[in-house]
């Protein structure tokens, strides 16, 4: 598994989910997080942070890749199986004043925009970012030799178009190769 990690702010990190074709968790940690796993010792979730996590999903917090120090340091869950119509997570409940950081942590993916990545992505990556290309991916448009070379010129266009069919995103077919 390659989970494709975001940090919005220092010491912060939300993991993308695959697509469709691949169920896994999309875990979060807000450092600044009431629910953060480190407000006692020995750590531990945020109460039901992970309960109704499938079965078939239950093995990724153990995963290496997403843990720290050995831990599923997590503020955040949330998960949608293969073929499920939503997104899950668990019954965590808090206060007005707290929050789990999933507002922060996953604006990139939820805003419904392709412009909140693309400044993410500038400030990011210090160069310009082609908003056709990220509107066509994020609206599941067939992925195009034109659409990987506008966003990563150098990109080897058969390896993007193997990862993107892996994840259940559409690949023009007649470049696909």
């Amino acid at each position: 598994m390659n989970a494709d990690h975001a940090r919005p702010h220092p010491g912060d990190r939300a993991a993308r989910p695959g697509g469709p074709a691949r169920p896994l968790p999309g875990p979060g940690f807000d450092h600044e997080s009431a629910a953060t796993p480190w407000r006692e010792w020995p750590r531990a979730h945020w109460p039901g942070l992970l309960d109704g996590l499938p079965p078939s999903l239950a093995h990724y917090p153990e995963d290496p890749e997403f843990q720290f120090e050995e831990f599923f340091d997590a503020t955040v869950c949330v998960w949608r199986e293969k073929n499920a119509p939503t997104w899950s997570c668990g019954p965590v409940t808090f206060t007005a004043e707290a929050s789990d950081g999933a507002d922060r942590l996953f604006t990139l993916l939820t805003d419904g925009t392709p412009d909140t990545y693309v400044a993410h992505a500038e400030d990011y990556f210090e160069r310009p970012v082609a908003r056709t290309a990220v509107a066509a991916i994020r609206s599941g448009a067939p992925l195009t030799h034109e659409t990987v070379a506008a966003l990563s010129p150098t990109a080897d266009f058969a390896a993007v178009a193997l990862r993107a069919r892996e994840l259940g995103h559409a690949v023009e077919e007649s470049l696909a190769g």
